[in-house]
């Protein structure tokens, strides 16, 4: 007994310097034998019935730790790790022997009681050699301790290392993040033991981590009964994330070599797959969430919204009523692919409420994601919101990068297309004079960018000069004949400058490689609305009064004009057919007067070239036929003249008609349009009466854009009028010279607009002054007001109400007018 205690002492005292031998133990012989014979059973395969005997003793010798030592080695062998837990709970580690340790320890790291187990172990590394040391670094990595981890693990080239090892030691490597290292352990151990599963199972999980995630599939097939089927769910979901990525690098290759009937096919195949694996992780949540989310990603990269957007609301975080925190747990690029779905669905709120958050969260995003919220705040007519985004991302984008390896600057492509945006920013402000300044002075410094020559086309184009487009267009073909934009500008040019069968052939090639973009979509609607017949009418009625008690025979009382026009489709030679009705009525103070007059005719529109040719009937009885016809041209972006007839002319006045007289009018006009903010007209017209009048007209004006913004447009304008008369006096009013001039003010604002739909106030003042032979001059005014309704693309309704006063033969007449019209395509 003295011998014991001694024993038990030196114990203590070694352990207090980090040495650890077995606590003495005494055991009677009877126990002894017993113990024996409960191992020695569980060798000859009577493993639950050597674990029952052993727990027998162990309740009567609780504190035996031979038997706890023995229990531990059977029961870890039975796969009783949580018993083992529960056992070994009060057991003072240094008391058990060498050899039940690793057993011990492991069952602790089945039981993810990490801390125990490094406990237990780290004061038994240094006698339990190599394979204790990977084992410490297994369970460190899994607490979470990656240094200690690494510095635990023996060199690869230790002796008596076997493939399990090594497999073990890939495992350390691979979950510390050196997925390579962990690769080269893998192989090693391969190459020792090709067949070991575990070292089959690491060389899987590491080529994934290194991200050959395809290999790694083809391998975990070939061995399926080596994985749990979680594993296999996540590496077949590895490999096709990988194939999605590797498909939409493959659309960006082909979109650069301008292939664009081959560039979906990877990702329809990519997306085959996702909805492949969705169906095979049905019972694998986490799995199938994921392949949902890379749908999303997948879906709108191939424009395929709606698609994408019904995937995206059936998420199981409900993002449409979810919270803004339920909504940060739906990863970035899933949450970015909905915002533009939303967006080229024309949900604009929608979309910038996503953009937001994604900013929000990430402040220093992709320079991209600020420009989506531009045009989601411009869709939704916020140019307040936009302007700001605008300009912070002009301030703050630079026009350098930095090289991350090597010292040296490279240009920032992002501040290129920062900067183009800034240009295109006024056109959609309606300030296209301060957008062309502003891409010029960007094409004058890169001057064979097609994309800066595009957008210089796409303002001209806008600025209604085709011609101009054209050749800054053609100068961007000459560079990249097959890129995308160039081709879109063609097309649009094609149709402004009305070379209708060359549009009609680029814009149906152009939607057979591009059949989601929007901008093709519309002018292909454009052109397949050329195909269709089409209708307009406007009824205009009005009252007046004042100069009826002057018995001069001008003054009415009550007048009505209604003109309805029926187009038929154009065919391809550009022609058209079109019937024709003008009715006008007027009550005079002694009588009334009505005319209604029916045409049919034909027109042809071509190169920016308008001629027309009608029969005209006084309802269709067969007296007063008259033929009018009529020719214009643009001879450049600028200047338009036009010249028509008719042998019976509507400029006849209705009381000139009540005698049953006629007329014949000849027309010209010279119309001058510099760009969208001036323009001007000048117009001479001669009708000669049956009466032998000669009446001459000439008309002069011009107009200046005074104020716009993005909602607003205001214009003034001077306009001149003078009338000759060569035998005045007769049945109607017919002075021999009269002349005015006036000032006119134009102003529309468009009060509500959603994509093609809208609705815009117009309203007119023009006050100026006239004059007449014999009459001297007076003051006159107009005013109008009138409500402009879009809507669809192809429909619109516009109605308004005036009052004018005037005089005539020295008496003022006021007249108030309204008018309702409308027109469309069928």
């Amino acid at each position: 007994m003295q011998t014991i205690k001694w024993v038990v002492i030196l114990n203590l005292l070694l352990t207090s310097i980090g040495i650890t031998i077995a606590a003495p133990v005494t055991e009677t012989p009877h126990l002894t034998q017993a113990r024996v014979q409960a191992v020695t059973d569980a060798r000859n395969g009577h493993l639950v019935r050597g674990i029952t005997a052993l727990k027998k003793l162990h309740h009567t010798n609780p504190g035996d730790p031979l038997i706890t030592a023995d229990l531990i080695v059977l029961m870890r062998r039975a796969g009783q790790n949580a018993q083992i837990a529960t056992l070994t709970k009060q057991t003072i580690s240094r008391t058990i022997p060498d050899y039940a340790i690793l057993d011990w320890v492991r069952a602790l790291r089945d039981q993810k009681k990490f801390v125990q187990a490094r406990s237990i172990l780290y004061s038994r590394l240094t006698k339990l050699g190599p394979k204790a040391d990977i084992l410490y670094g297994m369970i460190s990595v899994e607490a979470g301790l990656t240094h200690p981890a690494i510095a635990a693990l023996p060199p690869i080239n230790t002796k008596g290392l076997d493939a399990t090892d090594l497999a073990d030691m890939a495992y350390v490597y691979r979950k510390a993040g050196d997925p390579t290292h962990a690769l080269t352990l893998a192989y090693r151990a391969i190459s020792l033991a090709p067949q070991n599963p575990h070292a089959q199972r690491e060389l899987v999980f590491a080529l994934s981590d290194s991200g050959a995630a395809n290999l790694a599939w083809k391998k975990a097939q070939e061995h399926p009964n080596l994985f749990k089927i979680d594993a296999l769910h996540r590496l077949r979901a590895d490999a096709t994330t990988v194939k999605t990525r590797n498909a939409v690098q493959e659309r960006k290759r082909l979109d650069n070599r301008f292939q664009y009937a081959e560039r979906d096919i990877p990702l329809e195949q990519a997306l085959a797959e996702l909805k492949e694996n969705q169906r095979i992780f049905s019972k694998d949540k986490e799995r199938e969430l994921r392949t949902r989310y890379d749908q999303i990603f997948v879906l709108r990269t191939l424009d395929m919204m709606k698609e994408a957007i019904n995937t995206y609301e059936a998420l199981p975080q409900k993002p449409v009523t979810a919270s803004q925190s339920t909504l940060s747990t739906i990863p970035s690029y899933v949450r970015q692919a909905a915002a533009d779905a939303y967006l080229y669905l024309k949900h604009p709120r929608q979309a910038a409420d996503l953009y937001k958050q994604l900013i929000k969260e990430n402040p220093k995003a992709d320079v991209n994601l600020f420009i989506a919220l531009y045009f989601a705040y411009l869709d939704n007519e916020q140019y307040d919101h936009a302007e700001k985004i605008l300009t912070n991302i002009h301030r703050i984008t630079p026009t350098w990068s930095t090289r991350q390896k090597t010292a040296g600057k490279i240009e920032n492509w992002e501040r290129l297309d920062v900067d183009q945006l800034w240009a295109m920013d006024a056109a959609y402000r309606n300030h296209e004079d301060a957008a062309y300044a502003r891409i010029k002075i960007l094409v004058d410094h890169a001057p064979r960018n097609t994309g800066l020559l595009n957008a210089k086309a796409t303002i001209e184009r806008w600025r209604g000069w085709p011609a101009k487009s054209q050749k800054t267009t053609l100068l961007a073909n000459a560079y990249a004949p097959e890129t995308k934009d160039t081709q879109i500008n063609l097309a649009d040019n094609a149709r402004d400058l009305e070379h209708f069968q060359e549009w009609g052939r680029k814009i149906l090639a152009l939607a057979q490689a591009f059949p989601t973009d929007t901008s093709i979509q519309k002018s292909l609607a454009q052109w397949r609305d050329r195909k269709r017949p089409s209708i307009s009418s406007e009824y205009t009625t009005g009252h007046s009064r004042g100069n009826g008690t002057l018995s001069n025979p001008v003054a009415g009382n009550r007048d009505q004009e209604w003109q309805t026009r029926i187009n038929s489709a154009w065919l391809d030679n550009g022609w058209r057919a079109y019937i024709d009705q003008h009715y006008i009525w007027s009550s005079f103070t002694d009588s009334s007067e009505r005319y209604n007059r029916y045409g049919v005719g034909a027109e042809w529109r071509g190169d920016r070239k308008h001629a027309w040719v009608s029969i005209n009937n006084d309802q269709l009885t067969g007296r007063h036929v008259g033929v009018e016809a009529g020719w214009t041209q643009w001879l450049n972006d600028h200047w338009q003249y036009g010249v028509s007839g008719n042998t019976y002319s509507l400029s006849t006045p209705l009381r000139a008609k009540q005698v049953d007289l006629s007329g014949k009018s000849l027309n010209a006009k010279l119309n001058w349009r510099q760009d969208e903010t001036r323009d001007a007209y000048a117009a001479l017209s001669v009708l000669a009466i049956t009466d032998g009048n000669k009446r001459t007209d000439f008309a002069a004006g011009m107009s200046q854009r005074l104020f716009s913004n993005p909602h607003h447009i205001t214009t003034g304008g001077l306009d001149v009028f003078a009338e000759h008369n060569s035998r005045p006096g007769g049945n109607y009013f017919n002075p021999a010279n009269s002349e005015s001039v006036s000032m006119r003010l134009e102003h529309k604002w468009i009060t509500w607009r959603d994509y093609d739909r809208s609705f815009t106030q117009y309203a007119k003042v023009s006050a100026g002054y006239g004059w007449q032979d014999g009459y001297g001059g007076a003051p006159m005014t107009d005013l109008f007001y009138e409500h402009i309704w879009k809507l669809n693309r192809t429909w619109d309704l516009h109605y308004g109400v005036g009052w004018g006063s005037n005089v005539y033969d020295g008496g003022r007449e006021q007249r108030i007018y309204g008018v309702v019209g409308f027109g469309g395509v069928f």
